[in-house]
């Protein structure tokens, strides 16, 4: 049998599999995230649901995918497992490929696919020269099947497609760095820019009011801009996302190696909490180290941060917030953070910035 038609049967009893009981709970907490307001956009609907099957962890760090290809063996479990490689993306088609492919570009992460369909011919009767294919994207072989819903634009809607491409790129910054190249251009531009703050302020954390984070990033960004060569003229001042910090009593900025740019509200009640523990008694104290902590968006680098200095007074912080009077923040404390934080240590930590 093709590999492509094995593809399309084991992609169909995927399907099923992701529809039965076991999987609905998780299945409806995806939606209500995703669509909060309903599903208006079937499309956007299906390509949803086919990157959480593929993708999404579940409670025990399974995927769907995952849980189903223990079903297999050899070949087929090989093939299956090779789909957590799901690329979605804005597809531009260059050629015809065989009878029943084509060449595309993708403009998310500027790579060349070879895309095949598990329908034959029938499947890319649409994707000629010119045309534009949203959608995702599965590995079979040295090839690639489409995935789910996908659609064609013809040339009239090309330049309103593709305008989208760099919001799409901003949101989902894994998809961009499926290429490379650009993940080393992004991983110099961030040492760069962390260089800069560093110059500019002395370290790669300061403290700030709320009410000035939007003014110590700008002044970074013009630093490092004249700082890089830059003429002062050509400096046009970013717009800046609403981050909601402006009603923080202070923060800390922190421009980490690893994790980039990053913002933690009452930082100076954490660092006051790790030179004297005692202080874990009052709920604020205690609320902003579970905050960072327990919060999923949170990298664990600022939790290694505070504990650096004094690791005994470490131990006795995370004694009184966990209730464990043995607990050991060298011994136990990586346990801890891969136990609250998975994501942070399941993939690489990718930059911040994105070169587009």
């Amino acid at each position: 049998m093709d590999l492509m038609q094995r593809a399309g049967e084991l992609k169909g009893e995927l399907s099923e599999y992701a529809r039965s009981p076991r999987f609905q709970r998780a299945t409806r907490n995806m939606i209500q995230r995703a669509f909060p307001d309903g599903v208006s956009d079937e499309m956007v609907f299906s390509t949803a649901l086919d990157a959480f099957v593929l993708t999404e962890r579940l409670e025990g760090g399974q995927t769907v995918l995952g849980s189903f290809a223990e079903r297999f063996t050899g070949a087929d479990r090989a093939l299956l497992l090779s789909w957590a490689d799901y690329v979605q993306g804005v597809f531009e088609i260059k050629e015809p490929y065989g009878d029943d492919g084509v060449i595309a570009v993708n403009h998310v992460d500027e790579l060349t696919y070879r895309i095949r369909s598990n329908m034959g011919a029938e499947g890319v009767e649409q994707l000629t020269p010119g045309v534009v294919m949203v959608g995702g994207l599965v590995p079979v072989g040295d090839d690639w099947m489409i995935s789910g819903a996908a659609t064609a634009y013809s040339a009239d809607d090309v330049a309103a497609v593709l305008a989208g491409v760099r919001t799409l790129q901003l949101q989902n910054p894994r998809m961009v760095f499926r290429n490379p190249d650009k993940l080393a251009q992004a991983r110099a531009l961030q040492a760069r820019q962390r260089a800069s703050f560093i110059d500019l302020y002395g370290s790669d954390l300061v403290l700030v009011a709320g009410d000035a984070v939007q003014e110590t990033i700008l002044a970074f960004y013009r630093h490092d801009h004249e700082r890089n060569g830059g003429e002062p003229g050509a400096w046009r001042e970013p717009e800046l996302p609403d981050l909601g910090l402006s009603g923080a009593p202070s923060l800390a900025v922190v421009f980490d190696e690893e994790e980039g740019l990053s913002f933690f509200p009452g930082f100076d009640l954490a660092q006051a909490a790790f030179a004297d523990p005692s202080l874990l008694v009052r709920r604020p104290y205690r609320d902003v180290i579970s905050g960072y902590l327990r919060g999923a968006d949170t990298g664990p680098g600022i939790l290694r941060r505070l504990a650096a200095p004094d690791p005994a007074k470490a131990d006795r912080v995370f004694r009184k917030l966990l209730n464990k009077p043995g607990f050991s923040w060298q011994r136990d404390g990586e346990a801890l953070l891969r136990k609250h934080k998975p994501t942070w240590f399941d993939t690489p930590i990718l930059p911040r910035v994105i070169p587009l």
